[in-house]
């Protein structure tokens, strides 16, 4: 199998297990009360840079959909991540800390293009009307740059 039919494999399978997960909670998931925002991913910065040469412009986009009265935000998308790889993702925000327009949770997710496919990544979110953004940020580890990284997001309604 060549690598672009595995990753186009891969990204499918990833896309449907992602879309299951929002319909198994019952019918009308993604018909229930909310805000649908469009996600462009764009940047992140590593605390070491010189354990390799990551990419740090990260185009992409994605959709995230919010649900009024909860702290969850279902979330999936594309980006060229730092590794200078394909990722396509779907899978959850939990925010339930909230100090005014901040939001901090984390990140939940499946992923292409990383050496584990499930990420669990601390988040924090701030919107102001129909604009907002997104920061992921990891500490340095054993063999492992630390990052923040940056979405922005739109209200689409």
């Amino acid at each position: 199998m060549t690598p672009a039919c595995h990753f186009t494999l891969k990204s499918i399978a990833l896309i449907a297990l992602g879309v299951m997960a929002l319909s198994a909670h019952g019918e009308g998931l993604l018909e229930s009360p909310g805000r649908y925002w469009l996600v462009l991913s764009g940047a992140s910065h590593h605390f070491q840079p010189d354990r390799r040469d990551w990419r740090e412009i990260n185009p992409g986009a994605g959709i995230e959909k919010e649900f009024t009265g909860t702290p969850w935000v279902a979330t999936a998308g594309y980006f060229r991540n730092s590794y200078d790889r394909h990722t396509v993702y779907a899978g959850a925000r939990w925010m339930p800390l909230e100090l005014g327009p901040l939001r901090l949770g984390v990140f939940g997710l499946l992923a292409t293009g990383y050496p584990s496919p499930v990420l669990l990544l601390p988040a924090a979110s701030v919107q102001s009307g129909r604009f907002g953004a997104n920061l992921v940020a990891i500490p340095n580890l054993p063999g492992y740059s630390g990052y923040i990284g940056m979405q922005v997001r739109f209200a689409l309604d």
